[in-house]
């Protein structure tokens, strides 16, 4: 290259202008907004865990104002929050996994969130607060054998009331009752219970509906219970009917339709 291609710059230097203090802020607050902080998993134990439950197992989530249909104690408390900054994400889905995980490792039934807090200046994740449950009572559960209801069925064949018998019930998880004569509790005068179900919340012989006559012919009063063991009070018109539906609430905006057909 010869001297007349080289190009010289005569008088100061000119450098990139400096970027004002304000402009700077924003930049650093937005940042801010894009990372977070992984959260990490607290425990603190009130009572020894009991047997753990496999994963998937359904536990039900109560907020702090809700009433927890059982009787129970509390046997841990359990706080998701903190970390290494990470990019920012998270939900409070995400967190409620991972004390439900917690719940499964410790052998809760239930548990309650005791607080919530939104991503903020701190924090890029939410932080949570929960409280594990196990139950204290020990849930209904019909003293006969498969066999034995087979039994009961054929002897009073005759005398059997219409709503008595095998039900299959269909809805999100398929399952089978067996309704028999009971009125060894106030009000009730059938009761229904689990044969057999996938569900691992129910096992063969818990109750499931407390069932009384209504006062029109062929109708029936259930308290049926739901898979968090609260009860919900439904009349059904059966007659010679072998099939009655039942729309029952998973969610303040979904509802599981369950069709009960008579198999014997």
């Amino acid at each position: 290259m010869s001297f007349h291609d080289t190009t010289f710059h005569i008088g100061p230097m000119k450098y990139p202008e400096a970027a004002p203090v304000r402009h700077l802020a924003a930049f650093l607050f937005s940042a801010l907004l894009l990372t977070g902080c992984s959260t990490t998993v607290t425990y603190h134990a009130n009572l020894p865990p009991g047997p753990a439950k496999p994963t998937g197992f359904p536990i039900h989530v109560y907020t702090e104002n809700m009433t927890v249909p059982r009787p129970c104690v509390v046997i841990g408390t359990v706080a998701v929050g903190g970390g290494h900054f990470t990019m920012r994400g998270g939900s409070a889905e995400d967190e409620t996994k991972k004390i439900i995980k917690t719940a499964w490792e410790k052998g809760a039934d239930a548990v309650q969130v005791r607080s919530v807090e939104e991503p903020g200046y701190t924090s890029g994740n939410y932080s949570m607060v929960a409280d594990l449950l196990r139950y204290t009572d020990v849930w209904e559960t019909i003293p006969i054998t498969r066999q034995g209801f087979g039994n009961y069925l054929e002897t009073r064949r005759q005398s059997l009331d219409p709503i008595e018998g095998v039900w299959d019930g269909t809805g999100t998880i398929p399952h089978r009752i067996g309704i028999m004569r009971d009125n060894s509790r106030p009000g009730r005068e059938f009761v229904g219970f689990i044969l057999n179900t996938p569900d691992p919340t129910w096992h063969e012989g818990y109750k499931k509906i407390d069932i009384r006559r209504g006062v029109q012919p062929g109708s029936y009063i259930l308290d049926y219970y739901l898979d968090d063991f609260s009860g919900k009070e439904i009349t059904v018109i059966l007659g010679q009917n072998v099939r009655f539906t039942l729309n029952m609430p998973i969610s303040d905006e979904d509802a599981d339709t369950i069709t009960y057909t008579k198999r014997r």
